[in-house]
């Protein structure tokens, strides 16, 4: 039973990946702040099907992040990290067990998540030359706005201290550096311009996540 506890343990955690995806991304940086090893599987390169029988069991929405822990399958980047999170940290300030801090955070990544969807409506019709909708220019705006209010007077989004709900959202907003046409820019809103820097020189995986990003945009845009 011992022996059995052991080999458990070392069983490894796949993670379905794709190098270029913000929600993928989200997860490494936090898995890599937090010191949790994940074996990752790059899906376009390894050739894994995502909608094979196998896969389908596991991951019913066969999208990527994916994630695979002994057993329990997850999908979705922000459920991924609060697991994470939840289970290997070795502290909980990224993401708080005190319910009255945590909801908070909660809500900051329900926010995020309506963000990213706004700002991946005017990211598609770039990957495919389509003419983008000024309506979904105009979505995006008005939540940096949003943003902006929330961060009114604060140094952190939810809290005192930065959480997972500052990673995940910076990490969305980094998504607007492919758009730079688009006039979507963050910094214009003054809290927001604040608050980026200190996200990223809160931890150097961080500062490392956004450079690779950023050499991975640019190969992208020479194509």
């Amino acid at each position: 039973m011992v022996l059995m506890r052991k080999i458990r343990q070392w069983l490894p955690r796949l993670f379905y990946d794709h190098p270029m995806s913000p929600p993928c991304r989200l997860v490494r940086l936090v898995a890599g702040i937090i010191g949790v090893d994940l074996e990752v599987v790059d899906v376009k390169d390894s050739g894994i099907d995502m909608k094979s029988t196998d896969v389908l069991e596991k991951i019913p929405q066969h999208t990527i992040p994916a994630l695979e822990d002994n057993g329990l399958y997850l999908a979705e980047s922000r459920a991924i990290a609060v697991y994470l999170i939840s289970k290997y940290a070795k502290e909980d300030s990224l993401y708080p067990k005190d319910v009255n801090k945590r909801v908070l955070v909660d809500q900051r990544l329900f926010f995020d998540q309506d963000l990213y969807n706004r700002i991946l409506n005017v990211l598609r019709p770039k990957f495919y030359s389509e003419r983008t909708d000024p309506s979904s220019i105009d979505k995006v705006i008005d939540g940096l706005e949003t943003l902006n209010r929330m961060l009114d007077g604060k140094q952190w989004l939810a809290g005192d201290k930065i959480t997972l709900a500052d990673y995940a959202v910076a990490n969305s907003l980094s998504t607007l550096e492919f758009v730079p046409e688009s006039g979507m820019d963050p910094t214009k809103q003054p809290n927001i311009k604040e608050w980026l820097p200190r996200v990223e020189s809160s931890h150097p995986n961080y500062g490392e996540s956004l450079k690779e990003l950023r050499e991975g945009f640019k190969k992208m845009a020479q194509k």
